[in-house]
């Protein structure tokens, strides 16, 4: 595979959560609760372990500077972590800030996509190509695990089952 479809199916994967989280941001802003706290959970994992740890890790190891995206993972976490030990005015935080984060990943994706990746897959050399695909293997691997990518998407199929069909 080439690293730049590589990272474009990924940001699939990365958009496929984002429409996830938006709609229970929407059960969150109408209900003022988080319904499903398991699911927000593993939404939350996917984006500190395979958008930050690994993806991120791809592009900022690999390929370009790093996003500011972290900031806002850590301030949903920590509204998570408030709702969880009962501040249910928490959820509204999480909100906010998974609101902050959508729009943030979509406009960053939406530039990658479009803009950045399309001339890294004409200006790199194969051989230029073939050694960031080796180093987003060992990244997966050494960032991740072997087999959580795989884990990530088998739960974003679910996730996709429950909250978008």
């Amino acid at each position: 595979m080439k690293p730049i479809q590589d990272l474009i199916m990924e940001h699939e994967a990365v958009k496929l959560t984002l429409k996830i989280l938006d709609k229970i941001c929407i059960n969150i802003e109408q209900t003022g609760k988080i319904s499903n706290p398991e699911h927000l959970d593993q939404l939350i994992e996917f984006f500190i372990v395979f958008v930050d740890k690994c993806h991120h890790g791809k592009e900022e190891e690999l390929l370009f500077p790093a996003l500011e995206a972290i900031g806002v993972v850590q301030k949903m976490n920590k509204a998570f972590s408030q709702y969880n030990e009962g501040d249910r005015a928490a959820a509204t935080k999480l909100a906010k800030n998974a609101r902050a984060y959508i729009a943030l990943l979509r406009q960053h994706i939406d530039k990658e996509n479009n803009v950045l990746f399309p001339i890294g897959d004409n200006r790199l050399s194969e051989e230029k190509k073939a050694e960031l695909w080796e180093g987003f293997e060992t990244i997966e691997k050494q960032k991740i695990g072997v087999g959580k990518h795989e884990e990530f998407h088998k739960m974003l199929e679910h996730l996709e089952s429950v909250h978008l069909k």
